[in-house]
């Protein structure tokens, strides 16, 4: 069975989670990407997976420009990115996000192609989003992304949600609730695995994700400055974003703060099983919440006990006192108090909480638990 892969553009690193699954059912399914631009700077990847860049194939020197500009740009290009998966003859059209989804409805009308999507978050709440919100001149954007999501909601077989609370927002922006199926992404428990190696002697505490405000990186740093009188420990920040400089400048003051920038999936693997502890603050944005925040997954894979604001489906990735701690969202002080209990376990108390993590996420959160239930999604899509 062929499946083609789309996504409007394909950013690697970070967005690998795309790729998880068709490389652990390569052996069952001939899969093949579409993206309007692709962008791979990780070379394993550019090695490795079949992927379409419309873009590239158009112009061939748009590997010069800048990578926001080569989004644009392959947005433009949806009756391009349709032909070519056609062309290709799919049993099964698999579409990353909502929007940005042009290529993948098209095909599915016009080529009677089945078709399913998966929804990440933040495409779950376009149809939420009022116009109100935008400025002038980002409202066309959001009406054409509003456009996407009805449509691709119309034609998709079956509506995949990466976690219930993704579901019931989807479902309130007018996807059919008989075709919404939550499938948890899982993670490839093979590759996030304890390492033997010594963690630090200091004690290290991780945050890996977009440094933005919304993922409360600021909170962080306010509950580590106040849990580091009592505890001494390292804070490293891992991800790009707006808030990079802002960071920086802070670490200049507070010299146990550091700031990595992004990483490959190898490093990231890394530096989690090197953690004490990984934090993942998520405050609202708006009317959006934490979709779900599968580097909480891949953390306690590695055997590494996690701290998270109750925010969104983040409860659906902890086991709040077993395998980690959900904090109220935007509580700073009750996150810092965790993070003092995070930091001041015994190395047995954290070994014990780490093996209890890692067991929660094999059992009920890992890729190869969610590989066979796409599996039979696709055949069920296709009959």
């Amino acid at each position: 069975m062929r499946v083609a892969v789309t996504k409007g553009s394909l950013l690697i690193p970070p967005t690998y989670f795309a790729l998880a699954h068709p490389r652990a059912l390569a052996g069952e399914f001939d899969f093949r990407f579409f993206a309007g631009a692709a962008s791979i700077s990780d070379p394993a990847v550019r090695a490795s997976v079949d992927i379409e860049d419309t873009l590239a194939r158009v112009l061939p020197l748009a590997d010069r420009l800048p990578v926001r500009r080569r989004e644009q740009l392959g947005a433009l290009l949806n009756h391009a990115t349709a032909r070519a998966v056609a062309e290709w003859h799919p049993d099964v059209v698999h579409q990353h996000f909502a929007y940005g989804s042009g290529a993948a409805a098209r095909v599915a009308t016009r080529q009677g192609i089945p078709a399913l999507v998966t929804v990440h978050g933040g495409d779950a709440f376009v149809p939420l989003t009022p116009m109100s919100s935008r400025r002038p001149l980002g409202r066309p954007a959001l009406a054409r992304m509003k456009r996407d999501v009805a449509e691709m909601y119309r034609v998709a077989r079956s509506v995949l949600a990466v976690s219930s609370y993704i579901a019931d927002v989807a479902v309130r922006g007018g996807a059919d609730a008989r075709r919404t199926t939550v499938h948890y992404q899982g993670v490839d428990t093979d590759v996030f695995r304890p390492s033997e190696a010594e963690r630090p002697e200091t004690p290290r505490v991780l945050f890996v994700g977009r440094l933005s405000k919304p993922k409360g990186v600021h909170d962080l740093i306010a509950a580590s400055l106040e849990a580091f009188a009592h505890v001494p420990h390292e804070l490293v920040f891992i991800g790009e974003g707006a808030e990079r400089g802002a960071l920086l400048q802070a670490a200049q003051r507070h010299r146990h703060l550091r700031v990595a920038g992004g990483l490959t999936s190898d490093h990231l693997r890394d530096e989690l099983a090197a953690a004490h502890v990984l934090v993942l603050p998520t405050r609202v944005n708006g009317i959006a919440r934490e979709a779900a925040g599968l580097v909480l997954l891949e953390a306690q894979a590695c055997g590494v006990p996690v701290i998270a604001y109750d925010s969104g489906g983040t409860g659906e990735m902890v086991r709040d006192g077993e395998t980690g701690w959900l904090v109220p969202e935007a509580d700073e002080s009750s996150l810092a108090l965790r993070l003092r209990d995070a930091l001041e376990l015994s190395s047995e108390e954290r070994a014990d909480m780490g093996r209890r993590a890692r067991e929660f996420v094999v059992a009920e959160r890992s890729l190869a638990r969610s590989a066979a239930q796409l599996a039979d999604i696709y055949r069920e899509c296709a009959s």
